[in-house]
């Protein structure tokens, strides 16, 4: 089966609507006149798609009937295009369908599509409805209210609902999760625990009782829920709710280390909607806990598609790159989520790892600096800090603390102090340039100071000149050689820092900062033996050097040695237990093994150890949200903003916690201050935006955007929001217009791809052009290749679309979803070049169902349908709910002489009501069958 489809409704911050484009575009309609009666049977049994044919072929004799227009209203909505819903319900009202019986499902589409005020103002209680139909307008509107915050209202009229109707499950479900927000879970238990025994079927309402259990954290029993509702035959829930609980469940396998499971259900998500991000950057995760870094990827590459400045993705892309041992990549990527949110604590923290692993230990220390609390009076942590670059008299650390009264400079490098903890180096680089040259003592505070500065504002050359020429001047001087060797490893000339390292070391045998950067540059180089000599050498002059011991242990992570580099972070840890950089590299290592709860329990040791230490008390913070502990997250990340309100990652980050425990109203503040203080930044604005558009205030959130778009640093970035915030308002011609703005400025692939999405969406015939026009420039891009074919294949242009994968592979042999989607297009061609296309993508994904679907369906169509047997099973097994591969199992079976079994697998298929591709042929083997067994 072809791996993934194009869905240009990909669109960032939002979860998925899944629409029926793809199921009802372009198939046209059978002929006939169309049946009422046959329609709502079909409806009534969960056959949406075949009451939707219905009710069109009645209304293509008759464009007034109100019947017609309800039906195909309420099964548009049961297909998830509530769009047309609504659009087809107003059709009905207006032709006559009698209120009582388009209040419902018309609420229901106004609910989903997020319509808040609108449901209240059209869908009212008429005292004319039968009771249950008025039950059911009040839980509606209960829903409405509690989804705009206004809980009162909402409690009045699932009261008043279940007054009319007692057993009213989505009443006493509205009641669960109010009681749920009051963090009243006995309530909540009660309410669900009556709704199941109302309507045991109810998948609204086992969803709710796995998301009570969720919130508990006792994810077994959330799984157990959702599993339930999912297995529901017939379920009355529109495909909104069915993405919902599945994304549930993979959560809640994933939170409880079920990790197979959990992929399952991602595959599934991403079968769902192969475009949505979040079922990409969930399987990224798992794979990420799994050490499968080439696969997460792969993964992380399909969220940046439809999302290109998630910071989560990049953030994570990052890490993976760093625990590949891509520094380059790494750091570019870290860099990324930097630029748009420079006081990003964990990206500053592991740009600033991947510095130290490729010998930049001093651009280490600089990375760092900005999260140190801003006054020399905490000289144990910048002395802490300062060892990680650099030990002894001289340095940047060390003047920046080391003052003294009766010298008049040293008011001066107070205030220079002051201003790199706050980060303000242009301030700090304006006070330095005014120290007038005196004496040595004096340059050998100023000098390496300004190089550092330099550095921090990206200025290598001017950084190199003050380096070297405080070196010229000071040749015996071991640390001024030492301070060379640091600039030019910012500068990427790392020969020549490797020169005066070893210059630094031989003048000084004894300077151990310049053992540590010559061991760092070892590492860099992958000469691990080296680099472990060197830290060991450290350690015998200095047995409890927890630098030396940090650096040991990520030589381990390197090496994938987990045991050894936990050894060695605790060891260092134990010799200095303020120790940032242990703690740090202790959590990344907890993290990459999937190990949250052990990382979220290192945090909280760092924490306790610098107890008025806010970067400590934001790592324990963010460990907890990672950790799923939302709840937990509060306190930490509240102390981390009280004792530095100014620092706008702490801020921010403690808006997320607020929003992932659903205190909105925290949230706003938080965010409207760092937004107040800074309005250029991006993190804080995009989050206040989207919440602007969750509460149906599109104005307020495009202005946030267009804020952004005033200041040259981040005007890129605001057109790209806007847009995006025009796109999850299926604005789509605004959303292009905002992205070609941007592309104006910077020509950059994420706009390219947006504008691509939102052409499609608008209905422009041809769309694809924007990303032929780019690769015609940069042909190398196999990512937008790749998007570029699943276009083509998409819109039945088969040819076109093997072309662009043949591209593809002719760069990236080894691309899996290249030679799966390519072996899937020459099957159906008859080309006999699919089978060992197939065979390539199934070596080298063995355990994708959809790649074994591939390759077994290529395998029957060589007549080799033996071979394909097994391989089928294996992949109806890992994916039971795919119709396409069960259908081709059933293929094999009766090809290998295994009637009964195809018989059997074919009843099961056709149980289910799920409609796929291959329906007709599966009924037709159905019948031929049935026919060979009488």
């Amino acid at each position: 089966m072809r791996l993934s489809k194009l869905n240009t409704g990909a669109i960032r911050h939002c979860l998925a609507l899944l629409c029926i484009s793809l199921l009802l575009g372009g198939c046209g309609l059978p002929r006939g006149k169309g049946n009422l009666d046959a329609g709502a049977k079909y409806q009534a049994d969960g056959q949406y798609r075949a009451a939707y044919i219905e009710a069109k072929k009645v209304l293509q004799r008759d464009s007034k009937n109100g019947d017609a227009w309800l039906l195909l209203g309420k099964a548009s909505l049961m297909l998830g295009d509530s769009k047309e819903a609504l659009s087809d319900l107003q059709k009905a009202q207006a032709n006559g369908a009698p209120e009582t019986r388009w209040a419902v499902p018309m609420g229901r589409a106004l609910l989903v599509s997020q319509q808040y005020d609108k449901l209240l103002k059209i869908v009212a209680p008429e005292t004319s409805f039968a009771p249950q139909v008025k039950a059911r307008v009040d839980s509606l509107r209960g829903d409405a209210y509690r989804e705009l915050k206004q809980n009162d209202h909402a409690q009045q009229s699932y009261k008043a609902a279940l007054a009319l109707d007692p057993g009213n499950v989505h009443a006493l479900v509205g009641l669960a999760k109010l009681a749920a927000i009051a963090n009243d879970t006995i309530s909540a238990g009660n309410y669900l625990q009556q709704a199941l025994a109302a309507s045991p079927q109810s998948p609204q309402a086992w969803v709710a009782k796995g998301d009570l259990a969720f919130g508990s954290r006792d994810f077994s029993g959330a799984a157990s829920d959702y599993h339930k509702a999912l297995g529901l035959k017939h379920p009355d829930w529109m495909p909104q709710e069915h993405f919902y609980a599945l994304t549930q469940l993979a959560n809640a396998q994933a939170q409880q280390n079920e990790l197979d499971q959990a992929l399952t259900s991602i595959q599934t998500l991403e079968k769902m909607s192969p475009q949505q991000p979040y079922p990409h950057y969930l399987h990224a995760v798992v794979l990420y806990k799994q050490g499968h870094f080439d696969d997460a990827t792969s993964q992380l590459q399909q969220v940046l598609k439809a999302s290109p400045d998630n910071p989560q993705a990049q953030m994570l892309m990052g890490a993976v790159s760093y625990a590949q041992g891509n520094y380059g990549q790494a750091e570019m990527y870290l860099s990324n989520v930097m630029g748009t949110d420079p006081k990003n604590i964990e990206a500053r923290k592991l740009l600033a790892l991947t510095f130290y692993r490729e010998g930049r230990s001093r651009q280490a220390l600089d990375m760092l600096r900005p999260i140190v609390p801003g006054t020399p009076s905490d000289t144990e942590l910048l002395a802490l800090l300062q060892r990680a670059a650099v030990k002894g008299s001289g340095t940047p650390g060390a003047v920046a603390s080391a003052t003294s009264a009766g010298n008049p400079s040293d008011t001066k490098f107070a205030q220079v102090g002051k201003a790199l903890a706050s980060g303000n180096t242009a301030e700090a680089i304006r006070l330095l340039q005014k120290i007038p040259p005196g004496n040595a003592a004096i340059e050998a505070r100023r000098a390496p100071l300004l190089a550092m500065a330099y550095v921090r504002e990206k200025r290598p050359d001017e950084a190199i000149k003050t380096a070297a020429e405080y070196a010229r001047k000071n040749p015996q001087n071991s640390t001024a050689h030492l301070l060379y060797g640091t600039v030019l490893v910012a500068a990427n000339k790392r020969a020549e820092a490797r020169a005066q390292y070893s210059e630094a070391y031989k003048l000084d045998p004894k300077n151990i900062a310049a053992l540590l950067s010559l061991g760092s540059l070892d590492s860099l180089d992958r000469h691990y033996k080296d680099a472990a000599g060197r830290y060991e050498t450290v350690l015998k002059q200095d047995p409890q050097n927890a630098v030396a011991m940090t650096a040991l242990g990520r030589l381990a992570m390197l090496q994938n040695d987990k045991a050894q580099a936990v050894k060695w972070l605790k060891q260092a840890i134990g010799a200095a237990p303020k120790s940032s950089a242990a703690y740090v590299g202790l959590m990344l290592l907890y993290s990459e093994s999937g190990q949250f709860n052990q990382a979220a329990s290192t945090a909280k040791q760092f924490a306790d150890a610098n107890p008025d230490n806010p970067a400590a008390l934001n790592a324990l913070g963010a460990a907890e949200i990672n950790a799923g502990h939302h709840n937990e997250a509060l306190k930490p990340l509240q102390q981390a903003v009280n004792r530095a309100p100014q620092v706008a990652l702490y801020r921010t980050n403690l808006a997320r916690a607020q929003i992932l425990n659903k205190d909105t109203k925290a949230a706003e503040g938080n965010l409207d201050e760092v937004i107040k203080a800074n309005p250029g930044q991006l993190t804080a604005v995009t989050l206040r935006a989207f919440m602007k558009l969750h509460d149906h205030d599109l104005p307020g959130a495009i202005s946030l955007a267009q804020t952004l778009q005033k200041q040259p640093a981040t005007k890129v970035a605001g057109l790209s929001l806007e847009g995006d915030l025009y796109m999850a308002s299926k604005s789509w011609s605004k959303a292009f217009q905002a992205y070609q703005q941007g592309l104006k400025i910077d020509n950059a692939r994420p706009l390219v791809v947006k504008s691509f999405l939102a052409l499609s969406q608008s209905g422009a015939r041809h769309p694809e052009g924007i990303l032929r026009d780019w690769l015609a420039k940069h042909s190398d891009d196999a990512s937008t290749r790749l998007l570029l074919a699943q276009y083509y294949a998409s819109h039945a242009q088969e040819t076109s679309a093997a072309t662009q994968y043949k591209q593809v592979l002719k760069a990236f042999p080894s691309n899996v979803g290249a030679l799966n989607n390519l072996a899937w297009i020459y099957t159906e061609q008859h080309n006999p070049k699919a089978l060992a296309l197939a065979e390539r993508a199934h070596k080298l994904a063995p355990d994708s169902p959809g790649i074994a679907d591939t390759y077994a369906w290529a395998l029957i169509a060589d007549n080799q349908a033996k071979t394909a047997l097994p391989i089928l099973v294996k992949a109806a097994k890992a994916a039971p709910k795919v119709p396409a591969i069960q259908y081709h199992l059933a293929v094999a079976q009766a090809r290998t002489g295994d009637k009964a079994g195809a018989r059997n697998t074919l009843e099961v298929l056709q149980k289910s009501g799920i409609d796929f591709q291959d329906r007709q042929a599966a009924e037709k083997l159905g019948q031929e069958l049935s026919g060979a067994g009488k």
